[in-house]
C-alpha cells in the first residue's frame, strides 16, 4: 500500500476575481504549479463557483480553497481532517501524469513502499520515509526538478497543436506560453489564457486530457 504523507505549502498564489482573506493579501505571489489543484470545496465538496467566487484561505502558507467564506470556520476547527480529503483527490489527480518512475532522491524504482506526498498541492513520489524526511526539510529544489522532468517529457508529446483555453493554433499568436498547473504541463496561446488556466486549473487538465484521448 503506498503511503500518503502531506506537507504544508509554503507560499500562496493570490487571483484576481476571487475572494480573498487578510492573510492571502498580504502574501506574495507563488509558482501557478502550487496554487490549489482541484474543482471542489476543500470543506463542503460542492464545485468551485457554485456559490459564488471562490474564497481563498491560507492555512500555514498553503493555499486552500472554499465554495464560501462559510466553510472557514469549519476548516479552522480541524484543518488536518479535511487537508487530508484534499491531499487523496491530489494524489489522485495527479499520479497518472507523474513524470517518472524513480525516486527524485536516492533514483530508486519506486514500488509498493514507495511513499506520495504532497507539499505545496503537489504530488512528490519518494521511494522511502528517508526521503520524504530530506523533502520536507526543504522542498523547493526539488520541486524546480520536479517541474524540468514535467516540461522535458510532457512537452516532447505534447498531445495538441492547439490551445486548450481558446482553440487557437499554438504559436499563432507568438511564441506559445507554458504554464504547469496539478504537475501537468498546459501550453497555451497567450497570457490571457494562462489567468484562466490558473483560474480554473482542473479544467485546463481535463481539457487536456481530452486532447490525449483524442490523438
Amino acid at each position: 500500500m503506498i503511503q500518503l504523507i502531506t506537507i504544508l505549502a509554503l507560499a500562496v498564489l493570490p487571483h484576481a476575481g476571487i475572494q480573498q482573506d487578510e492573510t492571502e493579501k498580504k502574501e506574495k505571489t507563488i509558482p501557478t504549479s502550487e496554487i490549489y489543484p482541484i474543482s471542489t470545496c476543500a470543506v463542503a465538496g460542492k464545485a468551485l463557483g457554485s456559490m459564488g467566487e471562490p474564497f481563498v484561505h491560507i492555512h500555514e502558507g498553503r493555499q486552500v480553497k472554499f465554495c464560501c467564506k462559510a466553510c472557514l470556520p469549519a476548516f479552522k476547527k480541524n484543518p488536518a481532517k479535511y487537508l487530508s480529503k484534499v491531499d487523496e483527490k491530489i494524489v489522485a489527480q495527479q499520479k497518472a501524469s507523474y513524470p517518472t518512475d524513480k525516486c527524485l532522491f536516492s533514483d530508486e524504482a519506486l514500488g509498493p513502499k514507495s511513499k506520495d506526498v504532497v507539499v505545496n498541492n503537489r504530488l512528490v513520489r519518494v521511494c522511502c520515509g528517508g526521503c520524504a524526511r530530506k523533502l520536507m526539510k526543504n522542498p523547493a529544489p526539488t520541486l524546480k526538478k520536479l517541474d524540468e522532468m514535467i516540461i522535458a517529457k510532457q512537452g516532447k508529446n505534447y498531445p495538441t497543436t492547439k490551445c486548450v483555453i481558446s482553440n487557437e493554433d499554438l504559436g499563432s499568436m507568438g511564441k506559445p506560453k507554458d504554464v504547469i498547473v496539478a504537475n501537468t504541463l498546459v501550453r497555451v496561446c497567450c497570457k490571457g489564457c494562462v489567468k484562466k488556466v490558473t483560474a480554473k486549473p482542473a479544467d485546463a487538465v481535463k481539457m487536456l486530457q481530452k486532447a490525449k484521448a483524442k490523438k
